[in-house]
């Protein structure tokens, strides 16, 4: 027994401790990342497809294990197509600059943007606000007009104005050092895949939750229409919101890790 001790120790170096860490890391991200989102549903799907895979190699049913062998052994194209904005996403997060902010400057934030809201609702005004988080949107921001002016709702109104050059697009809100600030306007964002939303939902309903495809932003949306205000995130759009539900929805969402 001890020399079997020794044997192990012997083999099992500083080098695979690492290896074994790296590896966790990289998997608990990833998990992370997916967590909560249309993902994690495929994810499952794919696990329950092994299940049967291997269920139908035990009980030898050749046909089946002949269909799945197909399936998987495509599995690394098969996997870069399903998950093609969780991968994207994971990558544009390897080089972030996490906040370094405190809880004070995000309350003032959230409190900016439920009132720049609000003001862009009694004006029947639409508007789009994406509030940068980890995952940097240099990408999105160079569609528009960079900028670095603080966030108040009076500079929020003049953006949003139908008689204003800039009001078409959204505008990018990022929390630094000095405080919450807009540092886009008249932005494109990527309009939402598939058929996520219902038909009556316009075009800055679907660019509001096609951006949090693609990244962990979290966004505003006023409708001059209904008048109602709504948050995008992680690929999902909420009902309306108002008052301190969305104040607790937006501190729930920008608080996350």
């Amino acid at each position: 027994m001890n020399e079997w001790l020794v044997g192990l120790q012997e083999q099992f170096t500083l080098w695979d401790v690492m290896d074994i860490a790296v590896v966790a890391i990289v998997v608990y991200f990833a998990l992370r990342l997916i967590r909560g989102t249309r993902a994690e549903q495929m994810l499952i799907g794919l696990a329950v497809l092994f299940v049967v895979y291997k269920m139908a190699i035990a009980f030898n049913l050749l046909t089946v294990e002949w269909m799945f062998s197909q399936f998987f052994s495509a599995f690394i194209v098969i996997f870069v197509v399903l998950f093609q904005n969780e991968i994207r996403r994971g990558l544009m997060q390897v080089a972030v600059n996490p906040w370094a902010s405190s809880p004070h400057a995000l309350e003032d934030m959230v409190e900016n943007l439920i009132e720049s809201t609000q003001v862009l609702v009694r004006r029947k005004w639409g508007g789009t606000l994406v509030i940068e988080r980890e995952t940097g949107l240099k990408h999105v921001m160079e569609s528009g007009v960079k900028m670095d002016a603080p966030l108040n709702p009076d500079f929020i109104q003049a953006m949003f104005c139908p008689h204003a050059p800039m009001h078409d697009g959204a505008v990018v809100v990022r929390l630094g050092n000095q405080g919450a600030c807009v540092a886009a306007a008249r932005v494109l964002l990527p309009l939402a895949q598939g058929s996520s939303l219902p038909g009556d939902f316009g075009t800055r309903h679907r660019s509001a939750v096609g951006v949090t495809e693609e990244s962990d932003a979290v966004v505003l949306v006023v409708s001059e229409e209904r008048g109602e205000v709504h948050l995008a995130y992680q690929g999902m759009l909420t009902p309306p919101l108002k008052g301190k539900h969305l104040r607790a929805a937006l501190m729930q969402h920008l608080r996350q890790a």
